[in-house]
């Protein structure tokens, strides 16, 4: 079984001098990380690929840190930099896929994709999969530069990670955590020793437990990270946990995400009604604020209010992702969790505050969905999403008109009436047995073509929706000619 963590905050009392003395550290950890960082790019460029962990020399590198703290850092920016070239992988896939190159020219690719092999590759054949089958195919000059062409623009338009505000990411080799001793220092639960620039001299940091964390069935680690908010140093202590017997009541549960209620089940729940109106207040502060800043030239990262604002979002965001799909999984036990491709936004928020809810509510519910994964066993299954906001939950026909406003939906060919949400969650149930649409990335105007064939197939074209609603419909325009008036000899 592999390893589950958990990353948990704890309240410390750390005195003046010694938090100037861990932003020293956190200071030359930045400047280090950077030029580690531009020494494994240089090395990418002229390799190919990254150098493998157990190659990597970092002697050249000026520092004030130990060897030891050189150390940890590297493995901080490999980790991130790694995350980010498979996130590049992945988009290159997508790009593939939806090219109009012949079928070999993408299985080529595709495969040089998986060797990494975009700036340099030597072997005149290459292995390639297709229809489950394996053969060697030769690469020609074409194929070795259209790959390098791709990804070069994947790493102009995917901005490159930034390691100047980077949070300190520390293992045993410099921190040590320390429950509290008999007979000294009763007020406080637990010391974490950091070592600083200077050798030898290291701090003592004291923490005060935290309740939710020492709830959880598993043993801390002497794993810690040290992160500054504006001004001010956090200290999140790392904890191994236990998987959970779980044995699960239901198969399957689709949910949909949105924002007014935050989620709906294919069971027809409506959970977290009042997550909206809580964003749009706190959104008409923020955009206030932000109206004072700009008038004023002052950097939002700068202002104290600004950033307190922010936070009160992540943690409300976090919170209620948590509370809500913690409910979800109390009141059915599934075992597996249909889920769309992400999408955080709504037309009753400000460009600012979709943004914001974005990027933190789409990691949110991705980290919450992992630690169901690993916590409980529980599956987690993701759909493509489009036109399950116009598609039918009941008959499958698929129309612009059928969603008549954000919450309601009512079909114009069978005429059902239900909650938007929970038919879209219904569809997106539909969808997880259905291979063809568990690829997240298949452009639109491919799902599109297969929703419209499905239902025209399924309930031959004129007797299910009158003729003249589907001459209405532009999605069924291209196909009608090809369903009334079939070709002769055609199956």
């Amino acid at each position: 079984m592999s390893e589950i963590y958990g990353t948990y905050e704890f309240k410390h009392f750390a005195n003046k001098g010694k938090v100037e003395k861990l932003k020293a550290v956190l200071k030359e950890y930045r400047k280090t990380a950077q030029d580690i960082a531009k020494f494994l790019w240089k090395e990418l460029f002229k390799n190919g690929k990254l150098l493998h962990k157990k190659k990597i020399s970092i002697k050249h590198v000026q520092s004030k840190l130990s060897e030891r703290y050189q150390y940890v850092c590297l493995w901080q920016v490999y980790g991130v930099l790694e995350s980010y070239i498979s996130n590049l992988q992945n988009e290159f896939v997508r790009i593939v896929l939806n090219s109009s190159l012949s079928r070999e020219d993408r299985l080529i690719l595709l495969a040089l994709n998986r060797q990494k092999a975009w700036f340099k590759c030597d072997k005149e054949e290459i292995q390639i999969y297709d229809n489950k089958e394996t053969k060697k195919v030769k690469v020609k000059d074409y194929h070795k530069q259209l790959a390098k062409k791709i990804f070069k623009r994947l790493l102009k338009t995917n901005k490159k990670p930034s390691f100047k505000n980077i949070s300190l990411h520390l293992d045993s080799k410099v921190v040590t955590l320390s429950p509290k001793q008999e007979g000294k220092a009763k007020s406080f639960d637990y010391w974490l020793k950091i070592s600083t620039l200077e050798k030898r001299k290291p701090i003592y940091v004291p923490l005060k437990k935290n309740s939710y964390a020492e709830s959880l069935e598993g043993k801390f680690l002497n794993f810690c990270q040290v992160v500054e908010r504006s001004g001010n140093l956090e200290f999140r202590i790392v904890k191994e946990l236990k998987k959970k017997e779980y044995i699960p009541a239901t198969d399957t549960i689709a949910i949909d995400l949105g924002l007014n209620p935050l989620f709906a089940t294919d069971r027809g729940d409506l959970i977290g009604r009042y997550f909206l109106s809580f964003l749009t207040k706190l959104d008409e502060k923020i955009t206030k604020r932000m109206a004072f800043l700009q008038k004023k030239g002052i950097k939002p990262s700068s202002d104290r209010k600004y950033v307190e604002l922010v936070n009160r979002l992540r943690s409300f965001l976090k919170n209620e992702i948590n509370r809500t799909i913690n409910r979800i999984v109390d009141v059915y036990k599934p075992a597996k969790i249909v889920v769309e491709k992400l999408d955080f936004r709504s037309f009753e928020l400000s460009k600012r505050m979709n943004r914001l809810v974005q990027n933190f509510g789409k990691r949110y519910v991705k980290e919450k969905l992992q630690r169901l994964k690993e916590l409980y066993g529980i599956e987690v299954v993701e759909v493509n999403p489009a036109y399950t906001s116009q598609e039918c939950s009941s008959c499958g026909y698929v129309d612009e008109r059928n969603r008549r406003n954000t919450r309601k939906f009512e079909c114009k060919a069978c005429g059902r009436k239900i909650n938007a949400q929970v038919n879209a969650s219904r569809n997106f149930l539909q969808r997880s047995s259905l291979k063809e649409f568990l690829n997240a990335n298949l452009p639109k105007k491919k799902v599109l073509k297969m929703l419209v064939k499905r239902y025209l197939e399924r309930l031959k074209g004129w007797k299910s929706a009158p003729l003249e609603l589907l001459k209405s419909n532009l999605y069924f325009r291209d196909y009608l000619e090809e369903f009334l008036n079939p070709r002769q000899g055609s199956p």
